[in-house]
């Protein structure tokens, strides 16, 4: 059966969207911004893991530890948001890479405070910026309002 009308071309995105309600162009741009933000934080993670062999907790790991000398592992799972076994295993990752080096404290020596190593420094001197501080730049970037709505409306 053959059809008098002319195929029509798909719409665009702006086509798509031109009539909808301001909150539904509004939401569909903020989707649109965060998937390419996610795709992004995807890619450099990738590229970072590559550059040096470690997955991308140690790399945060190393930034907070470098930020905070002396900080004691239940602080950097506060920091990093993570649990206290995933954070031990991230200590004995890096640890074995010389990375940090873990100093029992001189009053109580139950307390173990962990610092950077040489390497470990060299290792966050060489990374900074590359993937680890770009979404904290990006939210940064945004006003006191909006970071708090942030804040409160992700999971």
């Amino acid at each position: 059966m053959h059809s008098d009308r002319a195929p029509q071309k798909p719409a665009t995105d702006g086509q798509r969207w031109a009539g909808a309600p301001q909150r539904l162009q509004s939401e569909h741009r903020a989707l649109l911004a965060a998937r390419a933000l996610v795709d992004r934080m995807r890619t450099l993670y990738r590229e970072l893991e590559q550059l040096s062999g470690a997955p991308i907790g140690m790399h945060r790991a190393l930034n907070c530890i470098g930020s905070e000398p002396g900080i004691r592992a239940s602080g950097l799972a506060t920091a990093l948001g993570m649990q206290r076994p995933a954070v031990s295993q991230l200590l004995k990752g890096m640890s074995a890479r010389g990375w940090i080096e873990r100093r029992r404290g001189d009053a109580d020596q139950r307390a173990v405070s962990i610092y950077l190593t040489a390497s470990g420094q060299r290792m966050v001197k060489v990374t900074v910026g590359r993937a680890v501080g770009a979404l904290q730049r990006a939210v940064q970037a945004l006003g006191d309002a909006d970071v708090e709505r942030l804040s409160e409306s992700l999971p």
